[in-house]
């Protein structure tokens, strides 16, 4: 996957693992902070996923600054772990579409493009990834989640 879309998932993971209640996983730059930390950053990502996601980005970078510590350094540990992740990412997802049927080929295809449009934000990038994947027949969609689970 590219960088983008990487971002676009852990912007969604994000929104749902505080929309979870207390005690869920939190991401791991977020391991170490404190529960007013955690709440703050979950106010941060519910009240912008309107915004874009070089925006939001933009917002998390302005928010790690300002904790600092523990948090600021958590969060360059996982800036360079997913960087580092990227090229194994891309090429696992090459590797499963060339297995893919004509009709996940085209759903990848899709998926990516809405997750590479940058003119969306966070919010409706997810929603319409779920209304598309909705909208898939039941063999390629589990054609789909086959792969992300491998």
């Amino acid at each position: 996957m590219c960088r983008l879309a990487i971002f676009a998932l852990l912007a969604v993971a994000a929104v749902s693992v505080y929309g979870q209640p207390a005690g869920q996983d939190v991401p791991p730059f977020l391991r170490n902070a404190t529960p007013a930390q955690l709440q703050s950053f979950q106010q941060l990502i519910q009240a912008n996923g309107h915004l874009t996601e070089t925006a939001l980005d933009a917002k998390v970078s302005a928010w790690v600054t300002t904790q600092g510590g523990k948090v600021a350094a958590d969060w360059a540990d996982f800036q360079k772990f997913i960087k580092g992740q990227q090229g194994q990412a891309e090429a696992a997802h090459q590797a499963a579409v060339a297995n893919f049927s004509p009709a996940a080929k085209k759903a990848d295809t899709d998926l990516t493009a809405i997750s590479n449009d940058s003119s969306l934000s966070v919010q409706a990038k997810g929603q319409k990834i779920q209304a598309y994947l909705n909208s898939l027949p039941a063999n390629v969609k589990a054609e789909l989640e086959k792969a992300q689970g491998q």
